[in-house]
């Protein structure tokens, strides 16, 4: 889309141009578009296999963070890349869940059809809301989720981080990649921890994505995933 105007723009001053010479510079403005353009399409390579593979990288952080035992959650589970992974790692109970939008028959339909392309039978995809999850406390042993929290439309983004600790069962292991660092979002890391240890939650580790990966360029972006925090633990057997 940011090709196409980028273009349309670019066009348009050639068209002005032929009447009015200076009309040539309204193709500077093609430039803020062209550079988002260039951003996504570097992004979406980095994330894919021939770019480093990324997104693999990432997923691979959080199946080794919570392990292969329990009744496991993806809290944002999209096209279901992540669960299939888990999946693929060791058998078990995989649930996924996501929004979808108004898509979401399409949605969950491309993600049954991912699981089915990769040869992974047993995967429950459900649609519904990570600040409301339907589920009851403690139903899952293992809860993970991969940038999602942040597009939740609620306005205290630590409300879904809540509730992915309250459908983990006492001893269970959790593991969140999200953008715990931007201000534009959350306000400070400590509000994220807080939010973990008020549900019952003990935080292992917390540290920025760049810290775990080398991110190269784009992903280094602030747009992109430079605020973003791996923060994984456990919610700890009640002392007597």
């Amino acid at each position: 889309m940011f090709g196409v105007l980028a273009s349309g723009i670019v066009v348009l001053a050639g068209v002005v141009a032929i009447f009015w010479l200076p009309g040539i510079a309204l193709a500077l403005l093609a430039v803020p578009f062209l550079y988002i353009a260039a951003v996504l399409t570097l992004t979406s390579h980095r994330l894919g296999p021939r770019g480093g593979d990324f997104q693999n990288r990432i997923h691979q952080h959080l199946v080794d963070a919570v392990g292969n035992r329990g009744r496991l959650l993806d809290v944002g589970c999209g096209s279901g890349q992540l669960l299939i992974r888990f999946a693929k790692s060791a058998p078990g109970e995989y649930v996924g869940l996501d929004s979808w939008g108004d898509d979401w028959q399409y949605s969950r339909s491309q993600a049954e059809r991912n699981a089915e392309l990769e040869r992974v039978q047993g995967l429950r995809f459900i649609r519904g809301s990570a600040a409301e999850l339907p589920f009851t406390d403690g139903d899952f042993g293992r809860v993970v989720s991969s940038l999602t929290f942040h597009e939740v439309p609620v306005q205290d983004k630590t409300v879904s981080i809540a509730e992915a600790l309250r459908v983990l069962e006492t001893g269970g292991r959790f593991a969140f990649v999200d953008l715990f660092d931007d201000p534009r979002l959350y306000d400070g890391r400590h509000q994220v921890l807080r939010a973990i240890e008020s549900t019952g939650g003990k935080v292992e580790s917390a540290r920025r994505l760049s810290e775990v990966l080398e991110l190269p360029f784009p992903l280094n972006l602030a747009k992109v995933l430079k605020y973003a925090v791996l923060v994984s633990g456990t919610k700890p057997l009640a002392q007597r």
